[in-house]
């Protein structure tokens, strides 16, 4: 599965070709564009758009919507073990 760099031999995933279409959520004047898939059926794609509208308090929309938050919350770190190299 994993080559002695530890790189995988056969990778399965593929880029997606997938058309895809910018949708609304948010009002003319403040925009919120989400992706969405034009092969999804329209009922589903309906229900996505619904769900998003709903809950797009959660995503953050631009840089000013994250200066809110802790940054001990947000930051990426890496462990490292004292006196080791990594590799």
């Amino acid at each position: 599965m994993f080559g002695s760099n530890d790189i995988p031999r056969k990778p399965k995933m593929q880029p997606l070709n997938a058309e895809i279409e910018d949708c609304n959520i948010g009002t003319t004047e403040n925009p919120k564009m989400v992706k969405l898939s034009k092969s999804l059926p329209t009922d589903q794609k309906l229900k996505y758009i619904e769900l998003f509208k709903e809950f797009q308090y959660v995503f953050a929309w631009s840089y000013e919507d994250l200066k809110s938050y802790d940054t001990s919350v947000i930051k990426h770190t890496i462990p490292l073990k004292e006196n080791q190299r990594p590799f």
